[in-house]
């Protein structure tokens, strides 16, 4: 699919200030897409995985001057605090920011939803903010191959409950999960007092995976939830990659294989998450949207079986 808009209604009306778009996050560098909700989110994230305080501040900047408008970090990254610095001189509506909180670590539904408040509302004051643009359920509470079982339902399901609870508060303006399998969904949606359809899932998601790996990207996309890729270069591997340089040298004007690896997700319709050191890289992975391939050219990415990679770590099915 080419990229669209995706606009679907969630289970329960979001609060009014939540639909206000942007203007300045969406741009013709940075297009966004349209969560569940209504709320617009870039297409394009800037990572700051494996950046402590230090370095995520200076990416971020870089990121930034490259036409970046969406900041992507996470509980576990611990760096949030430098990203709060880098951001606090900006307009609260110049930049959509992307946090995420850990999977459950107790035994019970009320302790899980119990962490997961404490964890969000530390991650906005990590971040010297009162509110995010999407927060994310860094994985479900289930660990390793197989399906999301009692348990683990239980967990995510408690996490869930104070994530609604803190979105209809105000405290985020999206809400969603990452490394999540279709059992792990059945956890959520559909379940008594679940009231708003996750509106984002990152997973991992590179050429090299086929077009529908483990059936996650359909699943996700038939509930209306949008599929945001991450390690979307196969974790470095696809930079040298002889299909990608191939396609990128026959480009007007060429494209490297980083380059060719993004659009190979965002021409399907989908977000993406990357990250890059300096700000000549960044500019080269935001100039993605200016150009296309052939179906030719996306058939052939689609077909490739290396790198190898699974949607998520938390589950397998």
């Amino acid at each position: 699919m080419m990229l669209a808009t995706l606009l679907v209604s969630s289970a329960v009306a979001a609060p009014l200030w939540h639909t206000i778009a942007s203007t300045k996050v969406c741009t013709a560098a940075s297009p966004c897409i349209t969560l569940n909700n209504g709320v617009q989110m870039p297409v394009l994230a800037a990572g700051t995985w494996q950046y402590n305080d230090t370095v995520a501040a200076d990416s971020i900047g870089k990121a930034l001057a490259a036409g970046f408008t969406h900041i992507d970090t996470a509980e576990n990254y611990r760096n949030q605090v430098g990203c709060g610095k880098a951001l606090k001189p900006l307009p609260r509506d110049s930049y959509f920011l992307t946090t995420k909180t850990v999977p459950c670590e107790h035994a019970t539904e009320a302790e899980c939803e119990a962490q997961a408040t404490s964890d969000f509302l530390g991650d906005l004051k990590d971040l010297g903010l009162d509110y995010v643009d999407l927060i994310l359920l860094h994985g479900a509470s289930h660990h390793g191959a197989g399906k999301c079982e009692a348990p683990a339902c239980a967990k995510d399901l408690g996490q869930w409950k104070a994530y609604e609870k803190l979105y209809k508060a105000g405290k985020a303006r999206a809400i969603g999960v990452s490394n999540y399998c279709v059992s792990c969904f059945d956890c959520l949606l559909g379940q008594p007092g679940v009231t708003v359809v996750p509106a984002v899932n990152q997973i991992q998601y590179h050429v090299g995976m086929g077009e529908d790996p483990e059936g996650l990207v359909s699943f996700t996309e038939k509930h209306g939830i949008v599929v945001q890729a991450y390690s979307p270069l196969g974790n470095g591997k696809l930079l040298s990659d002889p299909l990608l340089k191939a396609i990128g040298a026959a480009q007007t004007p060429p494209k490297t294989s980083a380059q060719v690896a993004l659009k190979f997700v965002v021409q399907q319709g989908y977000a993406v998450a990357t990250k890059a050191d300096e700000v000549e890289y960044l500019k080269e992975d935001i100039d993605v949207v200016s150009w296309n391939m052939t179906a030719a050219q996306m058939a052939k990415l689609t077909a490739a079986t290396t790198p190898a990679g699974s949607p998520s770590w938390a589950c397998s099915a």
